[in-house]
């Protein structure tokens, strides 16, 4: 039993699913990444749109995909809880749930890790305390290791002559993805980033509503014409949907997408019914209280629309909890870490 709950905390765990930010779970690999305090190219020469009577919707979407890339969840710790959701041989649903404490380091003169992702559970299952304290150690003897190599590939700092107008992020937008295998080789492989979406997308304003006392606009999609994806973001070409925008803040709060022939998104309401589908991808923010914006659930639902995501037959719902701001560095081989939630 031991040994079994050891290989659930080293194995590299949903890897081929998860591609929210750079994390491993045993094989840690060292990753420059100094918090960015100058504009993204992304938010470069980007002004705030007019919403006030007529929406300039394409300005919106320049600032509102802006604040969104933001890389503040290298700042946190955070627990993440995976539920996988798929048809057995006999057609009935078998779901399987897995908690982590995700850790993304600052080693010695303030450059990133890779996360450190540690199961805390499965099934309802708790990892004993004992062998995940181990396991926290073993993550810091690697990094610390590692940390000499992170001189060499450190990139030139940014001086002033390459600094750019424009506004900077409030939020990070989860980025996730699902894949397919056959005898042991990716076959399919199909991503969710909130990002496409809006780039790629017709967007027409619907209505303005309050949500948690603050004001919001609600817009359906569609795929604009001749929108170009690469190979695993073609789906979102069959998507149409709603996106919910903070007024005040510029940013997506939520959206839901269904394949174009399962629900009409003229009815879509903030607070989904119990009748309507199950969408085939879901994103939803928090707003911390310190004013960011991070993920709160991200889906990509292969179970219900396998031929939408090229044959992927099972959903992967990821939900983000107890955001912690830190500050802190590996010192004698040592990573702190969140304790288990019980």
């Amino acid at each position: 039993m031991r040994l079994n709950y050891l290989k659930r905390i080293i194995t590299t765990i949903l890897l081929a699913t998860i591609l929210l930010t750079p994390i491993v779970a045993q094989n840690v690999r060292v990753e420059v990444g100094k918090r960015a305090t100058t504009i993204p190219k992304i938010c470069a020469d980007v002004v705030p749109a007019s919403i006030e009577g007529t929406v300039d919707i394409p300005a919106l979407v320049k600032e509102v995909n802006c604040k969104g890339a933001g890389d503040m969840l290298n700042e946190y710790t955070y627990v993440m809880k995976s539920q996988k959701r798929e048809k057995d041989k006999k057609g009935q649903f078998k779901e399987e749930t897995k908690t982590y404490e995700v850790y993304i380091p600052t080693l010695k003169g303030g450059t990133r890790a890779r996360g450190i992702l540690l199961m805390t559970s499965q099934n309802g299952v708790p990892v004993p305390p004992n062998e995940l304290e181990k396991e926290r150690l073993r993550a810091g003897e690697r990094l610390e290791k590692e940390e000499n190599e992170i001189a060499r590939r450190t990139a030139p700092t940014q001086t002033d002559s390459d600094q750019k107008t424009g506004m900077l992020p409030l939020g990070m937008y989860p980025h996730m993805g699902i894949h397919r295998d056959n005898l042991g080789i990716q076959r399919a492989n199909r991503s969710l980033d909130v990002h496409t979406v809006l780039t790629t997308s017709e967007l027409r304003l619907v209505r303005r509503e309050q949500i948690d006392g603050r004001e919001t606009l609600v817009f359906n999609f569609i795929p604009r014409h001749a929108a170009q994806f690469d190979n695993a973001e073609k789906y979102v070409a069959q998507l149409q949907g709603a996106i919910w925008i903070d007024v005040t803040d510029r940013i997506v709060t939520r959206l839901l997408a269904w394949p174009s022939n399962v629900k009409d998104t003229n009815n879509t309401d903030s607070m989904r019914q119990a009748s309507e589908p199950t969408p085939a991808v879901e994103v939803e923010m928090m707003r911390l209280p310190e004013g960011v914006w991070l993920a709160r659930v991200s889906r990509v639902n292969g179970a219900d629309y396998p031929k939408l995501f090229d044959g992927v037959p099972y959903e992967i719902s990821l939900s983000y909890s107890e955001y912690k701001r830190f500050n802190t560095e590996i010192k004698d081989v040592q990573v702190e870490m969140p304790k288990s939630s019980p």
